[in-house]
């Protein structure tokens, strides 16, 4: 006789792609011929911008620039800003037939450094690393049998997932004034801006992934007495992604992303008000419990029974940890005075052992400074920051978010120190191989076949109730309430009684 099941569908996403693609790009800049002979770089900066998105059958891309600036003392011991458009992109595929992809790309700016390739040409360089994750919706049939005969032993098993279970996505722009406090000289000359997003509040109503955040936009100037200036302003803004369903529980992450900025003067003589103009991306991933019952294991009491089996792959997330941490450098070039410094994160280095996962978070920070005899200089000072997490058996860990806080540096005869809080959120996933009944027939004893009425059996090693029951084609029931069996497991060695 065949089993019928009761089908019921499983919805959920799935990762199909996600593969970080790191890029070292370079630019060639001219000095104009209006500008004195370069003597050397002092600072170099970037703003990433991403362009464009595609995601089509087997393939994913993004494209974007770098808008890249660079201060140099001029021979004449004049400071000069210098900018450039450094373009990247990057394109990644996979094997499968999914349609209806979703992409969420997640890219940063790594690092900026540029060289004097002689004194009328400079070399920029900046590192890029773009993470590319694509998910499809998966549909899996589940099985199950609700009212079984008494006869019927089914083994059930519930496994609460955490799943994404929902994508949004928001275009929205900024214009805002910043204002320059009365306590600071006018702004004569714009020399650097740039800019970092963070989520401050996040959380899901309904259908709509809702977030607070802030555009943290650093500046550094040059007054009408020719001193420099540093100015950082926090934007606020509140917004909103729809999802495709809704969605009161579960964990939202939103990314976010820079695709256009531009801050300029408001072109007024004596200048105390910037016109920042800036459009940002969030994409938006809810992950949530969507839990997954299964009959792992079937046996008749009164026949034979030969179940079908289905097997597959489920990837889930185990945890998601945000650590925090304080990087230190220090440099060994007499300092006096700072004047600017900002800080990059960049790509992690990631390693197993001993079932632990080991994160290599290198950061760099360039650091303005006025030496001992009152010239302007600039360094790079670099250092790593050292995280380590427990790590599941075929479990996998990655860095999601990189958030450095405020740069604190102090000048010194021995050199410039600097320290720097960074907040690092770490997301661990395992793939799960699941197997299941999702059939079969039985059919029935021989008429002849005999059975004791009972079976004294010891056990020679370690064995689950269940096991021993199967075995004996009896309830688990009825061998935990004959011996007094308060675990699953029976330990070596126990003499049991098992009523047939």
């Amino acid at each position: 006789m065949e089993l019928v099941f009761q089908e019921k569908q499983l919805d959920y996403l799935g990762r199909v792609l996600d593969q970080t693609v790191t890029q070292e790009l370079t630019a060639e800049v001219i000095v104009p011929d209006s500008c004195a002979d370069a003597d050397r770089v002092v600072d170099a900066f970037g703003t990433l911008l991403v362009r464009a998105e595609e995601c089509t059958a087997g393939s994913a891309s993004v494209s974007g620039e770098v808008q890249a600036g660079i201060l140099f003392v001029t021979e004449d011991g004049r400071l000069e800003r210098l900018e450039t458009v450094i373009p990247f992109s990057a394109r990644r595929g996979w094997e499968g037939e999914q349609s209806d992809c979703r992409l969420q790309c997640v890219c940063r700016l790594c690092s900026v450094d540029a060289r004097l390739v002689h004194s009328r040409k400079l070399l920029v360089r900046v590192g890029v690393s773009c993470t590319l994750t694509v998910y499809a919706a998966f549909t899996r049939t589940l099985h199950d049998f609700p009212e079984p005969a008494p006869t019927l032993q089914l083994r059930r098993k519930r496994l609460p997932l955490r799943l994404p279970r929902g994508l949004g996505e928001k275009s929205f722009s900024l214009n805002e004034e910043i204002e320059i406090p009365e306590s600071k000289p006018p702004v004569e000359r714009l020399l650097k801006c740039v800019y970092a997003l963070d989520t401050a509040e996040r959380k899901t109503i309904g259908n709509k992934a809702v977030f607070k955040g802030r555009l943290t936009v650093h500046i550094l100037y040059e007054s009408p007495d020719g001193s420099l200036q540093r100015q950082e302003t926090e934007l606020p803004f509140s917004q909103f992604a729809e999802l495709e369903q809704d969605l009161d529980e579960g964990d939202l992450t939103v990314f976010l992303a820079l695709t256009s900025a531009e801050t300029e003067p408001d072109g007024q003589l004596d200048c105390r008000r910037l016109l920042l103009s800036a459009g940002i991306l969030a994409q938006c991933t809810v992950c949530g419990e969507q839990p997954v019952e299964l009959i792992e294991d079937a046996y008749c009491l009164d026949a034979e029974l030969k179940p079908q089996w289905e097997t597959w792959e489920m990837e889930g997330i185990l945890d998601v940890q945000t650590f925090r941490e304080t990087a230190q450098a220090a440099g060994r070039e007499p300092a006096s005075a700072i004047a600017d410094g900002w800080v990059l994160a960049g790509e992690p280095v990631r390693r197993q052992e001993n079932g632990m996962a080991k994160i290599e978070l290198p950061l760099a920070a360039n650091v303005l400074f006025t030496d001992p005899a009152g010239k302007l200089q600039g360094q790079t000072l670099r250092t790593n920051v050292l995280l380590e997490t427990a790590l599941a058996p075929q479990a996998d860990c990655r860095v999601t978010e990189i958030t450095p806080g405020e740069l604190f540096c102090a000048a010194g005869a021995d050199g410039v120190t600097l320290r720097c809080p960074v907040q690092v959120t770490l997301a661990s996933t395992a793939r799960h191989a699941l197997k299941a009944v999702c059939g079969g027939t039985t059919e029935p004893e021989p008429e002849d076949a005999r059975r004791p009425g009972v079976i004294l059996r010891r056990t020679e090693h370690p064995e689950q109730v269940w096991d021993i029951a199967k075995a004996c084609r009896t309830a688990p029931e009825t061998v935990a309430a004959a011996n007094d069996l308060q675990t699953d497991e029976v330990p070596a060695g126990t003499l049991l009684l098992i009523p047939m």
